[in-house]
């Protein structure tokens, strides 16, 4: 195990995995994570879309809306059915399998963790 990094066994038999911020975020970016560890990340992030997330729209439609695509078009465009980014965006973040998440970011010029 590495340095700092700890397990901790609950009594439900789940094993919690305890480290230092800086390894957590090193593992979070590799994973593709969106975190918004301070203000500096959250202006990544134009203000349309942030507007959008915080009143309940699905970061792939918000994303989706900024970059003025339609759903039939990401679908060309990234290869992923219209169907699925529907089911995505009904869902919300996170949803859909990673391999549709990364084509629809690439066809959208945004990191996988932002939907």
């Amino acid at each position: 195990m590495d340095r700092g990094v700890q397990q901790i066994v609950t009594p439900q038999g789940d094993v919690l995995v305890v480290m230092p911020l800086a390894h957590f975020e090193r593992l979070s970016a590799a994973a593709g994570m969106f975190i918004f560890s301070d203000e500096r990340d959250a202006e990544a992030v134009p203000a349309e879309v942030r507007v959008a997330i915080d009143e309940g729209e699905s970061p792939l439609a918000a994303w989706r809306r900024y970059r003025a695509i339609s759903q039939s078009a990401l679908a060309r465009e990234s290869g992923v059915s219209r169907f699925t980014i529907m089911r995505i965006e009904a869902a919300g973040a996170g949803a859909g399998n990673r391999q549709s998440r990364k084509l629809l970011a690439a066809a959208l010029d945004i990191p996988v963790s932002a939907i």
